[in-house]
């Protein structure tokens, strides 16, 4: 499917900014999806659940077991559909094309290296070592954070993140200008979260929980483990953040539950696994960057990349023009950002159906059993939760 910038969490991103008073970059959500309570309140709470695919939390809401939470609304996730560019999105209001953090694994021309975006690395070196290359949170991003805006705005705003994330370059970079928390647990992010309304301090609350894609990414986002991790941080919401607070703060505060993208259980005998000495690679300038189930790729001639794709894939791959998807608005509306042409290579390739990529970067990559960062169903319908 063709993403949906019209009801994506782009689209959120503008509303939570227009809510609290400055022009929006691009177009707010309908009302009508929102409700009345969302314009009335004073405080917006928006909670995070990485890799909660629409049908999966439909699934688990179906089953009958909540007090507060009914059903959810259908938004999308942005392309590519994957943490490090939808995370930034609701962090900026601003397109993937805009902001540059386009993928799990990105060409950073202007360090001269691949880089892993989560890790805020080079490839195979330790965590956050772009930040002694050069790289500065403060303006690493095309665009600046929403936090900066709604302090001028008179909004204090606050993030809520594993204390592993906290400190952390990516965290750093997305984070600025807002005061950050951090948890050890679900149950201690839930306290944190409900104590952060309590004291009336923050307008703007924004917390996230990571392990939903974790169970995807392990047992299959199909798997009982998944749906169990669902269940638990749903319930863990209801019973220790909204089900005591008092009814005056309920009433003036909205929470906001959805996820950045989806899982797509993948099969492994549909996993392509490249490696820098494949006939496939050897026709590229560098090896392919991007995500399992998209691929950035750099190519002189790339109609013999192409040719030689499709045969090495059996026909299960398509390539298209980066320039096309580009106009074609799969990166969202906008200015590019000026480095952002130099991170899509000038062919992307997507995977047909299941089947997916493992690039062997370090060779210790292992296959995983759900995957994202795709255009299927799956992986870009997400649920918005609204209370």
């Amino acid at each position: 499917m063709t993403p949906n910038y019209k009801r994506s969490i782009l689209n959120l991103a503008n509303s939570i900014t227009a809510k609290f008073g400055f022009l929006p970059r691009h177009d707010p959500l309908p009302s009508e999806i929102l409700g009345e309570k969302f314009f009335k309140a004073n405080r917006v709470v928006l909670l995070l659940i990485d890799a909660m695919g629409y049908d999966a939390a439909l699934k688990v809401v179906n089953e009958g077991t909540f007090k507060y939470l009914g059903k959810p609304k259908k938004l999308y996730s942005v392309f590519p559909s994957t943490t490090v560019n939808a995370l930034t999105t609701l962090a900026t209001a601003a397109s993937p094309i805009e902001h540059g953090m386009l993928g799990y694994v990105l060409y950073l021309k202007e360090f001269g290296t691949l880089a892993n975006m989560i890790e805020f690395s080079p490839i195979a070196m330790p965590r956050d070592t772009l930040l002694s290359r050069g790289a500065n949170p403060s303006n690493f991003l095309g665009v600046p954070t929403i936090y900066e805006q709604l302090r001028n705005y008179g909004v204090n705003p606050l993030v809520i993140t594993a204390n592993a994330f906290k400190e952390s370059g990516l965290s750093k970079t997305l984070n600025h200008n807002s005061a950050v928390q951090g948890y050890i647990s679900m149950t201690d992010m839930m306290t944190k979260l409900r104590k952060a309304v309590e004291s009336k301090k923050f307008s703007y609350i924004y917390s996230y929980w990571p392990m939903v894609d974790a169970m995807g990414h392990t047992y299959g986002p199909d798997s009982e483990e998944y749906a169990v991790e669902i269940r638990g941080v749903l319930r863990s919401f209801e019973e220790i953040v909204y089900e005591k607070l008092p009814s005056s703060l309920i009433d003036e505060t909205v929470f906001l539950i959805i996820a950045d993208h989806g899982q797509l259980r993948v099969d492994w005998r549909h996993d392509w696994t490249l490696s820098a000495d494949d006939e496939f690679v050897s026709t590229l300038n560098v090896i392919p960057s991007g995500e399992q189930r998209v691929l950035y790729l750099y190519t002189q001639n790339p109609d013999k990349t192409k040719e030689i794709g499709i045969n090495f894939f059996k026909g299960n791959v398509e390539f298209h023009s980066s320039e096309m998807l580009l106009e074609k608005g799969f990166f969202g509306p906008g200015k590019p950002y000026k480095h952002a042409l130099e991170r899509i290579g000038n062919l992307i390739a997507i995977p047909k159906l299941d089947h997916s990529f493992t690039v062997k970067y370090t060779g210790s990559e292992r296959h995983l059993k759900g995957k994202h960062g795709g255009i299927s169903v799956q992986e870009l319908e997400i649920p918005l939760f609204i209370l």
